[in-house]
């Protein structure tokens, strides 16, 4: 990943593409999001998106994945919700399960479906 990449990277628009089947109103934004900035916490990240004024008075809703990242290098896999204003997306969370670290590399994963 390249500094200042201000669209989603594959990994995040895998989880992006995948939370979108699940809730189809949010698909129209996916191909039109602009990064703002991308934390990485040692355990996960937080990516956040520029959000159209006019969801301002949009209800907060949020998204969870239902399947299962797996990550080279992360045993117990990693999950991800997606915060949006209506279905506007604002912040897409990705985090890991149990006490694994991830430094923010993706290269290798999988979205695997959950029983």
């Amino acid at each position: 990943m390249r500094p200042g990449q201000v669209k989603p990277n594959e990994f995040e628009l895998a989880i992006l593409e995948r939370l979108a089947s699940k809730e189809p109103s949010i698909h129209a934004f996916v191909g039109h999001l602009h990064v703002l900035s991308r934390e990485f916490t040692g355990v996960g990240s937080f990516t956040n998106f520029a959000c159209d004024e006019s969801a301002a008075d949009a209800p907060d809703r949020q998204v969870g994945l239902d399947g299962l990242n797996k990550m080279p290098g992360v045993p117990n896999g990693m999950g991800a919700v997606l915060f949006c204003k209506g279905d506007r997306p604002k912040c897409l969370e990705v985090f890991t399960y149990g006490d694994n670290h991830w430094e923010g590399v993706y290269d290798g994963f999988a979205i695997e479906q959950t029983a």
